[in-house]
This record gives structure tokens, C-alpha cells and sequence, in this order.
């Protein structure tokens, strides 16, 4: 990811002086999916589950500077308000009155991702193809026992810029994001019921990645 990172820096320095830049301002919304984390449950449903993020949509914006015709730099913010599917009440929601009241909680979640990219438009003209690759931070806030997270992100993404008029277009693109989340970031809960045989816990961990899917469409403003 450095080398990525140092690839995209190296791109903008070598191109920017010798271009005339030109900037876009693109606000965006989206739907995102995907993404999911572990429990380790050893109480009254014992097993290991995977809790899955609800599909939900997602705000965001690009800045992106042209430092040629074909080469974009461009940052990228996005923020998808979401909260786990949790039907079979792995977070303690239900059954209420089993489960102490520190392993309950709020499903509620957002995932906060910003990522520095390379775009690279496949043609010139009104309408505009392109590839981007990119690489960040996402930052999962999650009101659940389970912990806060900030990692590593990249991602891939491939989308079409249709041009309105001089200073305004329209954009559409698809992007696969991938967070290297550490699976050693955990959260023990313990206590004691007549119905657990020992000790009843949960374990609340993240994989070691997180993977999601976008579909986003935004107005590109030039300026």
C-alpha cells in the first residue's frame, strides 16, 4: 500500500507542473454494501456468526484536480450511515432480561472512508470512461459493544463523467473498497446464567478485512 500511496504522490509531481490544472468539485450519492464482523458466542445460541452490515446509502464528495487531459488526482470522502443485521439478537437486543446490560447495545453504525486516488480517463470528449485506483482510511464508529476501528483502505473503482455544459456533468461509478481491519481488535463480555454450561461470553472481533461494494452518482462542478 506505501508503494501505492507513493505512486499516486509521484504521478501528481511529475505532471502538475508541466499542465494547466483544472479542478472538480462532485458531490455524490450512493447506495454501499457488504462488510461484516465476527461473534464468538458461548452462551445460549453457541457458535461462531458472521453479522453483516446493512446494505444502506452512502454521502460523499470527490475534489479532484486534472493534471492532464487523461490523469486526475482526487480525493475522495464518503460516509454511509448503517447498523448490523443482527436477527438472531447477537448483540444482546433480544432476548431482553438474558443478557447483561453492558453486552447490550444500539446496532446503530458509520463507516467513514476518505482515499487519495489516480483517475485515468480511457478517452476525451463529453463522455469520459475511466478506471480509478485509490488508497486511505476507513474508520468504522459502531454504538455496539464491538470496538472502534481505523485502517488501511484501497480500492478499484470504474465509472463514466458525461459533460452537462462547460462547468457542469454528471458522474456514475461502481467501486470495490477492501479495509485491512485487525482481528486482534476485540471486545470480551463475561457473566454468569443458570442456562450457560460454565462461564457465558461473547466475543465480539472484526475479520482481517472488511469488503465493500458502491454504486454512487454525483455532479461534477469545474472550476
Amino acid at each position: 500500500m506505501r508503494r501505492l500511496v507513493f505512486f499516486i504522490v509521484l504521478m501528481a509531481s511529475l505532471s502538475v507542473s508541466a499542465q494547466e490544472g483544472r479542478f472538480e468539485l462532485t458531490p455524490t450519492v450512493g447506495y454501499r454494501w457488504g462488510g461484516s464482523v465476527v461473534l464468538e458466542e458461548n452462551a445460549f445460541q453457541p457458535g461462531v456468526y458472521d453479522v453483516d452490515l446493512a446494505t444502506n446509502g452512502e454521502l460523499g464528495f470527490r475534489l479532484g484536480f486534472l493534471m492532464t487531459p487523461a490523469l486526475e488526482l482526487e480525493l475522495m470522502f464518503s460516509w454511509q450511515d448503517t447498523e448490523f443485521k443482527d436477527n438472531k439478537g447477537l448483540f444482546g437486543e433480544e432476548p431482553a432480561g438474558f443478557i447483561p446490560a453492558e453486552a447490550t447495545g444500539v446496532l446503530d453504525t458509520d463507516v467513514t472512508t476518505w482515499q487519495l486516488g489516480l483517475v485515468w480517463h480511457l478517452m476525451e470528449g463529453p463522455t469520459r470512461p475511466y478506471v480509478v485506483i485509490a488508497a486511505g482510511q476507513s474508520k468504522i464508529d459502531s454504538k455496539t459493544p464491538l470496538p472502534d476501528e481505523t485502517a488501511l483502505t484501497y480500492g478499484l473503482g470504474v465509472g463514466v463523467k458525461m459533460e452537462l455544459s462547460s462547468r457542469l456533468g454528471f458522474l456514475l461509478e461502481a467501486r470495490f473498497n477492501r479495509t485491512e481491519t485487525d482481528e486482534n481488535n476485540s471486545a470480551l463480555l463475561e457473566w454468569e446464567h443458570r442456562d450457560c454450561t460454565g462461564t457465558c461470553s461473547y466475543v465480539y472481533r472484526y475479520d482481517d478485512s472488511l469488503s465493500q461494494g458502491s454504486l454512487v452518482a454525483g455532479l461534477i462542478i469545474s472550476f
